[in-house]
């Protein structure tokens, strides 16, 4: 996302002062390093489909990044195993980042808790999904059924 970058030594903020934080900074973006789990990157439409294939065995932790692009979230050392194409894009370990909500233009399409409670989601490993973005992208690029 344009602009949204980790600065180095930025302060670090714990769970206690993390609504403080955001509320004397209205507008403010939240980034986080990708040190507890990886960050695969996929284009709109194959984020998309594949969440609707995931949903019906186990729903993945996604995020809407913005207007062209879905990160799914995976085990940590995993997102490698995802790749699958050229237009996956996997963000791991201490360098990774990613911004989440309240962050502009970022939205949950599939949170990482269990809806109507605060229990995390469980994530899956990126090899887990591989198989369905490589269906995903052949299907968008050739025109090719499920």
């Amino acid at each position: 996302m344009p602009g949204a970058h980790p600065r180095p030594n930025a302060e670090r903020l714990d769970e206690a002062s993390m609504a403080g934080a955001l509320e004397a900074v209205p507008g403010a973006g939240l980034i986080v390093t990708t040190e507890r789990f990886d960050v695969v990157l996929v284009p709109r439409q194959i984020g998309m489909a594949a969440m609707v294939l995931l949903d019906r065995d186990r729903p993945v932790t996604c995020l809407i990044v913005d207007d062209d692009t879905y990160a799914l979230f995976v085990l940590p050392a995993t997102g490698r195993y995802a790749t699958v194409h050229g237009r996956v894009e996997v963000r791991t370990g201490p360098e990774g980042w990613v911004a989440l909500p309240p962050s502009r233009g970022v939205r949950w399409d599939t949170p990482p808790w269990i809806e109507a409670t605060t229990e995390p989601r469980k994530l899956l490993r990126g090899d887990e999904i591989r198989h369905v973005l490589a269906d995903c992208f052949t299907v968008i690029e050739t025109g090719a059924a499920l």
